[in-house]
């Protein structure tokens, strides 16, 4: 059988369109099952890379800045611990949530076997979230107190101490970064950062 030279030309085309395809299809089951220690990789529209940050990830991260001890006018010292991370997704939120304990020793202070009881509870906060290009570290932000309870506090007490949980998101959850992008895996200019069920969702470009 004799091969043209149109043919041969035809079958090169096909030959490099089907390499092209299987290429294509390789890196994008490589990124798809590619799962780093804070998120898994995969492919957005256009081919372009995503990451997706869970929310275990981000209380890894937080994890270590715990506990943190705040005090209220020399008379409650006040404990936030274990941070847990939840996603709202029709806000564009990330809420966060602590335990609370608090040490009442200054405030009932000679009050016999009530001096320094300490009372439990809980706090959460709802926070946006911000991108840093600079230091490609994503960061949390307007926090905003949602829910505070601490078990037996007098009432004339609550607001104050409402306003310590409340600062706290402001002067500390917002100074550590929940994530840092690396540079590797193709992650170029980061496009778009959006809130999922499954954490925080990255797109790239260039």
């Amino acid at each position: 059988m004799v091969r043209t030279m149109e043919s041969t030309e035809k079958s090169r085309r096909e030959f490099l369109t089907g390499l092209g395809a299987v290429s294509l299809a390789g890196m994008s089951g490589v990124l798809s099952s590619c799962a780093t220690d804070f998120g898994n990789i995969g492919l957005g529209p256009g081919l372009m890379p995503t990451l997706l940050i869970r929310p275990d990830a981000m209380m890894r991260k937080f994890s270590p800045h715990f506990p943190v001890n705040r005090d209220y006018q020399g008379l409650v010292n006040m404990q936030f611990a274990d941070p847990v991370f939840s996603m709202v997704p029709q806000q564009e939120k990330v809420r966060v949530g602590l335990t609370t304990l608090g040490n009442l020793g200054g405030l009932l202070s000679g009050a016999g076997r009530g001096a320094n009881r300490q009372l439990g509870g809980r706090c959460q906060l709802a926070c946006g979230l911000r991108y840093d290009a600079e230091t490609r570290q994503i960061f949390l932000k307007d926090a905003v107190l949602e829910n505070f309870s601490l078990a037996g506090v007098p009432s004339q007490w609550t607001q104050g101490l409402q306003g310590v949980a409340n600062t706290l998101g402001q002067n500390f959850l917002e100074k550590i970064p929940v994530y840092k992008v690396g540079t590797g895996n193709g992650m170029g200019f980061m496009k778009n950062m959006r809130v999922t069920e499954q954490g925080i969702k990255l797109s790239f470009g260039l």
